[in-house]
């Protein structure tokens, strides 16, 4: 008669050894599949932010148009307007296609803690004390206890004699010949925390072949 044999404790020891080895394994590769995809969703939400934002402000650029409006004592001023020395640097100007009665819409792109923001005035005046429809794009976000916000470059190119001229305010305070009341050629480089640096290099209508 054969007597049925069973477990020695070492070999119970042994046996939950390993299924601790392989579930540790196991629960590790798992919740790296798991950080993988809430990165990429994250990335992916990201990049699709990124789509709108550069969307919404190209559309701006290339229906800016050369009309002057006025500041609050009535002088006119320039139809676009960028200086990177001023306490807030904002990009100001005048765009069509708005729709509606008023088809003009003076709009200005700045860099705020929130986020990069549009702003949107329902007048056409800057001397108007109305207050601007905004909407933030590229919100901040926080990443090892740190705010990280985007940031925002501008260029101005123009022809010159011999090549162009790059600026990094409009309109020129010095420029070789007549400035025009746009820039022919606008640069945008934003800095967005999580996908780096991003260029556009935009033709304005009003100069564009």
């Amino acid at each position: 008669m054969i007597r049925a044999r069973g477990f020695t404790l070492l070999e119970l020891l042994i046996a939950v050894a390993v299924f601790a080895a392989l579930s540790a394994v196991a629960y590790g590769g798992l919740q790296a599949v798991l950080n993988a995809d809430v990165q990429t969703r994250q990335r992916a939400e990201l990049l699709a932010e990124l789509q709108v934002t550069l969307a919404v402000l190209e559309r701006d650029l290339r229906q800016a148009v050369p009309v002057s409006p006025r500041d609050g004592f009535g002088d006119r001023l320039p139809a676009l307007r960028y200086s990177p020395l001023a306490t807030e640097p904002e990009l100001e100007l005048v765009r069509a296609g708005s729709g509606g009665v008023q088809r003009l819409r003076r709009v200005g792109w700045r860099v705020t803690a929130a986020g990069l923001e549009r702003r949107s005035w329902p007048v056409l005046n800057a001397g108007d004390d109305t207050e601007p429809g905004a909407r933030v794009f590229l919100a901040s976000h926080e990443a090892d206890g740190l705010l990280e916000p985007v940031t925002m470059e501008l260029r101005f190119v123009v022809p010159a004699a011999g090549g162009e001229e790059v600026l990094d305010s409009w309109p020129p305070l010095q420029l070789s010949g007549e400035a025009p009341m746009l820039p022919p050629l606008v640069e945008v480089v934003l800095e967005v925390p999580g996908l780096g640096r991003v260029e556009r290099h935009l033709a304005l209508s009003e100069n564009a072949s």
